[in-house]
Parts: structure tokens; sequence; C-alpha cells
């Protein structure tokens, strides 16, 4: 997250109103200020009229794109623990078994889920 999310709450100025007056999208303005990623085309093109628009409404722009304290880094957002194999494994399904009224009215004989009806004919 850059300073600039910050400057912008105090100013008091909708990120969808910085959007239109740098002649980007609400979205892109988005990841600019949430995640510090800049458009592929023209960067630095973007980050000018955004510089201009941000001193035409009083706002220093010295630290505006500064990485905001606290904030996490672009790198480790998306990342979390692993998971062990043995918790996945204990996520499986108990056994299930047929009532013998199910059985018997569609005329089932054995259990359908029982492991060697799983089995393919050897």
């Amino acid at each position: 997250m850059l300073v600039l999310k910050q400057q912008l709450k105090e100013a008091r100025i909708p990120q969808a109103v910085v959007a239109r007056a740098v002649a980007v999208s609400e979205a892109t303005l988005a990841q600019i200020v949430n995640h510090n990623e800049w458009p592929r085309t023209s960067p630095e093109e973007v980050r000018q009229r955004l510089a201009l628009y941000l001193e035409s409404q009083g706002i220093d722009t010295a630290k505006s794109f500064d990485a905001a304290q606290g904030a996490v880094s672009p790198r480790t957002a998306g990342t979390t623990d692993k998971t062990n194999l043995s918790e996945e494994e204990n996520m499986l399904l108990k056994k299930q078994v047929l009532f013998p009224a199910t059985k018997k009215a569609f005329g089932l004989f054995r259990d359908p889920f029982a492991d060697e009806a799983m089995q393919g004919a050897d």
C-alpha cells in the first residue's frame, strides 16, 4: 500500500475522481494505490499525471509513491504457510452407507460404494 492512499483519505478525495482526472481506470488506480502495481504501458507517464493532479489538490507528492509502514510487500501478499500432507489426508470424507429402505427401493443387493465395487474388473 502506498502513502498515496492515506493522503487521499485525509484529503477526502475518492479514488474514482483521481482515476478520471489521471485518465486511468478505477481498477488501475486501485492496483497502484493498494499493491504498487503500475500499468505496463507508460507507467512513468501515469506517475507524472498523478503527481500533477495531487499537486493541484495541494497534496505533497514527495512521499506519495513510497510504501506505507506496515504494508505487505507485493511478493509476500499472496503467500501462505504450506499445509501438511497429513492435514489434507484427514479431510477425506467418512464412508457413507445406504439405508436398507433405500437399497430396497432401488433394487440394490450390495453397497455400491464398497471398495470392491469401486474397483474395475481385473
